[in-house]
């Protein structure tokens, strides 16, 4: 989810800068525009309405304004491609995108945040009421794993705040599951509509949900909160965020092929 700091650049790389604006680690809900002024030597004054959460999650709404000579600016295409992991190898592809069994996804998604921390520089830990646990220096990564998006992955969540609540904001907090959870009982339109009812609350409480594609283990996607901290770790999931659309496309197309298939060769 979008921070204050996210917003600030966004419209500073448009010449607009901010008089007033609050912390640069609070969530942002939504931006709209109220009003907007364009003199005749190009100054523009633009009033925003932002909504955005506080420390304690709650939700708040004002408005704000900003100023400047609006830049005209060529939006470049967002790649498509994992981006390369640094340090290690990259995990091999798997050949589909089902899985046999919940502890084979649990499994897979296990190995890939453990593949992608260590490749930023986070170590293997002991295990703190969460499935996997990594550190680098002061800084842990509290990691509970579901097969699908369901009441017990909600449950999962809600231990992820205790522990946030015990060990403070410092540290980073995941729920992760498999991009694509059809073939371990639950479709994607369901998966989709878990996220829209539990992600801003969830965000709220800085609760970072990602999926791992079914097939490559090298890419993870974010839906609500990523480290912002971590320069990283943000540009990879910066680069991922932009690419879920089209694996989404990829996935849908692949489900179409396969049941197209399927109804050829079944018996009349």
């Amino acid at each position: 989810m979008t921070t204050i700091q996210d917003v600030k650049e966004i419209f500073a790389q448009k010449g607009l800068r901010f008089q007033h604006l609050p912390p640069d680690n609070y969530l942002v809900k939504s931006v709209k525009v109220v009003e907007r002024h364009v003199s005749p030597n190009g100054d523009s004054t633009v009033a925003l309405n932002i909504t955005y959460f506080t420390e304690d999650g709650k939700p708040v709404s004002d408005l704000f304004v900003c100023e400047g000579k609006i830049k005209k600016s060529k939006v470049d295409t967002p790649p498509i491609e994992p981006p390369a992991l640094t340090q290690l190898k990259s995990l091999p592809m798997r050949e589909s995108f089902e899985f046999g069994s919940d502890n084979e996804a649990i499994e897979y998604i296990k190995m890939a945040l453990t593949h992608l921390l260590k490749d930023n520089d986070y170590s293997e830990g002991e295990t703190e009421g969460c499935d996997l646990y990594l550190n680098k220096s002061s800084v842990g990564f509290f990691i509970n794993i579901t097969p699908r998006f369901d009441e017990v992955a909600l449950a999962k969540a809600n231990a992820l705040i205790e522990l946030r609540m015990k060990h403070g904001n410092d540290n980073f907090f995941a729920l992760a599951a498999p991009a694509f959870q059809d073939s371990v009982g639950l479709s994607l339109l369901l998966q989709e509509r878990w996220l829209s009812i539990n992600g801003e609350f969830l965000a709220a409480h800085r609760i970072g949900v990602y999926t791992v594609n079914n097939r490559n283990p090298n890419q993870i996607f974010p839906f609500t909160v990523y480290p912002q901290k971590d320069r990283k770790l943000a540009r990879y999931f910066m680069a991922t965020t932009q690419q879920w659309s089209v694996m989404r496309d990829k996935y849908l197309q692949y489900r179409a092929e396969k049941e197209k298939k399927e109804t050829a060769i079944s018996p009349q």
